[in-house]
């Protein structure tokens, strides 16, 4: 058991906090204890599988601990049992080293991190460090912009909104991001010339090397204020480390961000799911036609049956165009699609897109005062975005 831990200086900045360790079949209880022991900031107390419900409404512990020594079908049981009973806790999950498919159900479960097993001090410390700070910044907020269908323009809708918090709505009270989750392509980057070179493959085969400050070192900052993380990797797609990697690039730009917004192709991805059981807001891009409509219909179903009622749904139906003699599928039959999911249009601004995509600027740097911009704007407004990002 390697204790070299930094001393005092490795633990300065973990506040006081009461750890409950739940210790699985086989697994030593003293384990985690003893790492710990030597920090008076650090407390321990058992958690035990039977009394679950007992000791985690008695609000005892600021985080928790699962020291596994395997994850078997009841050790996940529990895990899901702590998750349901205590969502706003943190939860480190620690067990000798596991397969694809079982970090792939571990971290379905919203874990804040997974060490593997023989337990190192240092890592121990450093991920209560980390999980902690997350907690603090629980509040945070994360907007999906979704492309229901390729073409919709998604991409320069969230490069635009980005812009536009950061510009007109957020200013100097915090801190805006936009993470580009195409990896196919990377076009956020491509699309306003900052594309970031950072081979995200030399981490993949060790995605717990990411965290807010690595994350620091590869983003780019945009003149206007916000933060940008676009890169081209579509081996990410295929990585067999690829989907536990994306989660905790998303963990870390979401706890270091006050706004971050997410620009999600149309395509199915093994992540996909699980981003949407954790953003805060979701903007659907299509345009008006009914296959596009459709596919935006089906989004809805599966976010509803995903998330339930309550998560903010807006449609964004983009590049619209108005017309004397009336529009194609007219508003009361978009309502009648709908029905209760709010939807909105954005103008067709070909002319001002097509520009600043080749001169690889925002569209806000060919003409801050379009009709496109002011529609994205009071959309924003429209749903409170504002609001949550001012407060």
């Amino acid at each position: 058991m390697n204790m070299t831990v930094d001393g005092p200086k490795a633990i300065a900045s973990i506040p006081m906090t009461r750890i409950m360790v739940l210790t699985g079949e086989g697994a030593d209880s003293a384990e985690v204890a003893a790492l710990v022991e030597f920090s008076p900031r650090l407390t321990v107390t058992q958690l035990a599988a039977a009394h679950i419900r007992e000791q985690l409404s008695g609000g005892g512990g600021d985080l928790i601990i699962a020291n596994l020594q395997t994850l078997s079908d009841a050790e996940m049981t529990v895990l899901s049992d702590i998750r349901s009973l205590a969502p706003q806790l943190p939860l480190i999950v620690v067990t000798p080293q596991l397969s694809p498919e079982e970090t792939r159900r571990l971290f379905k479960l919203d874990i804040h991190d997974w060490l593997p097993k023989p337990l190192q001090a240092g890592d121990l410390i450093e991920s209560i460090q980390k999980s902690m700070r997350a907690r603090q910044t629980g509040s945070n907020s994360v907007h999906a912009v979704v492309s229901c269908v390729g073409g919709a323009g998604a991409t320069t809708l969230a490069l635009s909104m980005a812009d536009r918090a950061a510009t007109q709505l957020v200013r100097k009270r915090g801190s805006v991001a936009l993470f580009d989750l195409d990896f196919s392509l990377g076009n956020c980057g491509y699309a306003i010339n900052m594309v970031n070179e950072f081979n995200l493959g030399s981490v993949a085969a060790t995605p717990r090397r990411v965290d807010p400050e690595f994350m620091k070192v590869i983003q780019k900052k945009h003149p206007n204020g916000f933060f940008l993380y676009s890169f081209k990797r579509p081996e990410l797609n295929t990585e067999l480390n690829g989907y536990e990697l994306v989660l905790r690039m998303l963990d870390a730009v979401s706890a270091e961000h006050d706004h971050t917004f997410l620009d999600i192709p149309y395509y199915e991805t093994e992540w996909k799911e699980d981003v949407f059981s954790a953003v805060n807001s979701f903007t659907l891009v299509c345009e008006l036609n009914l296959p596009s409509i459709k596919h935006t219909l089906d989004q809805i179903e599966r976010i509803r049956a995903l998330r339930g009622k309550d998560v903010p749904v807006h449609v964004l139906i983009n590049k619209h165009e108005s017309s004397l003699f009336g529009q194609r599928i007219g508003t009361r039959r978009l309502r009648e699609l709908f029905e209760e999911t709010p939807f909105h249009f954005v103008p067709l601004a070909k002319g001002q897109i097509s520009q600043a995509l080749d001169r690889g600027v925002l569209p806000s740097e060919v003409s801050k005062r379009s009709r496109f911009l002011k529609a994205l704007t009071k959309y924003m407004k429209a749903v409170q975005m504002t609001a949550e990002i001012a407060k």
